[in-house]
C-alpha cells in the first residue's frame, strides 16, 4: 500500500486534519468580521488612515475563501463549520433575506437607506432563485 509522503499540509500519516483546518479557517472569517467592525468604528484624529488600513477586511476575506478552496482541493478534505445549516444551498442566503425583510426599519425610514437595503435584497433575491432553481 503506497503512503503520500509527509509533509507540512498531509502530516505525518498523509492525511488532512478537517478539525484543525475548519477552525483555522473560521478563525480567519471571524477575523474579517472584527477587523470590519473595527474599521466602521474607526473616528478622532488619525481615523482616516486606520479607517484606510482597515480595509484590509475585504483582502483577509478573498485570501482565507482561496486558502480555503485551495485546502479543499489539495487535501479533498470538507470544512463543517458549526450553526451551518446545509439542508439546501440556500437555506442561510434565506435566513438573512427573511432577517432583513423583517427588520430593516431598525435602519431608519430614509429612503436612501431603505433603498441601499433594497439593494442588498435584490443581490439575495437573486441568488435565492440562482441557489433553487438553477442546477
Amino acid at each position: 500500500m503506497a503512503m503520500k509522503p509527509s509533509s507540512l499540509l498531509y502530516g505525518e500519516n498523509g492525511t488532512a486534519d478537517s478539525g484543525a483546518a475548519t477552525e483555522f479557517i473560521s478563525r480567519l472569517f471571524d477575523a474579517v468580521t472584527a477587523i470590519h467592525k473595527v474599521h466602521l468604528m474607526t473616528t478622532g484624529p488619525g481615523s482616516y488612515a486606520a479607517h484606510t488600513a482597515l480595509g484590509v477586511y475585504s483582502e483577509l476575506e478573498d485570501a482565507a475563501d482561496g486558502l480555503a478552496e485551495s485546502w479543499m482541493g489539495c487535501t479533498k478534505g470538507k470544512f463543517n463549520f458549526a450553526g451551518v445549516d446545509m439542508t439546501k444551498f440556500s437555506a442561510e442566503v434565506q435566513k438573512i433575506y427573511d432577517y432583513i425583510e423583517s427588520n430593516r426599519m431598525a435602519m431608519g425610514t430614509e429612503s436612501h437607506i431603505q433603498n441601499d437595503i433594497d439593494a442588498i435584497c435584490t443581490l439575495l433575491s437573486t441568488a435565492l432563485f440562482k441557489l433553487d432553481n438553477l442546477a
